[in-house]
């Protein structure tokens, strides 16, 4: 078996359970399964939430939010926090398997584990064809500071770990413009639904539909001049 085809079984194996699998061999697997409903926490559910999970019947954007809320599997649901009693998955990272990208807000990113990716393939693209034609990265989109390269190892001079550390705390800190910017982009597009409703991701990438142009777009308007729409993103 190809490491590829690894790669993908265990992409579709994060999809169905919610974390990637350490192991890929039939026994594993099929444990990772059984045990798959037990790690989902099972605790009290109040008449509000309850009437919330039997009204939303596909993953869904709750507009006053934005966080992305319902069924992820048969016995999974996806809270937002605007419920009374966020769902809590026992045994992973996050509590989540997808969220709206933080940068286009139109395909998603995210997931269960703290590897996960906060912005979307498309975004993440341009975050890096930016970073090779200036030598700058506009943004830290990895969940985890070593994802972004921020990190201290032995051996490092003293002036270089000052600097990393620097860096940790700043990661720690997230990201101001990004923030800024969710407060006004996810608004603009929120804007073409009723403002109370949970609208089905399905719809709302029908309105906003994902694509490089959109996440090109996202870009220039976040950084603030224009960027060229023909960068090699390979």
């Amino acid at each position: 078996m190809t490491d590829e085809t690894d790669k993908q079984r265990r992409a579709a194996l994060n999809d169905e359970l919610g974390f990637y699998p350490a192991s890929l061999d039939p026994e594993s697997v099929g444990r990772y399964r059984r045990e798959a409903p037990e790690r989902a926490a099972t605790g009290e559910v109040s008449a509000g939430d309850r009437a919330i999970r039997d009204r939303i019947t596909e993953l869904s954007v709750h507009i006053p939010c934005g966080g992305l809320r319902g069924p992820q599997r048969s016995w999974q649901w996806q809270s937002c926090t605007c419920e009374d009693t966020p769902q809590q998955w026992q045994g992973y990272d996050v509590s989540r398997a997808r969220d709206l990208c933080i940068v286009c807000f139109r395909d998603t990113a995210g997931g269960s584990s703290k590897w996960a990716w906060t912005a979307c393939e498309n975004c993440r693209e341009v975050n890096t064809a930016i970073q090779r034609r200036s030598g700058v990265r506009p943004f830290a989109l990895g969940r985890h500071s070593l994802m972004n390269g921020i990190g201290i190892h032995g051996g490092m001079p003293a002036d270089v770990v000052d600097e990393k550390i620097a860096e940790l705390v700043a990661f720690a800190r997230g990201n101001s413009r990004l923030r800024a910017w969710r407060d006004t982009e996810y608004p603009r597009l929120a804007a073409s639904f009723d403002r109370l409703a949970d609208i089905p991701l399905s719809v709302w990438q029908a309105q906003w539909v994902p694509s490089l142009d959109a996440s090109w777009d996202a870009f220039s308007r976040l950084i603030g001049f224009s960027l060229p729409f023909d960068v090699d993103v390979q």
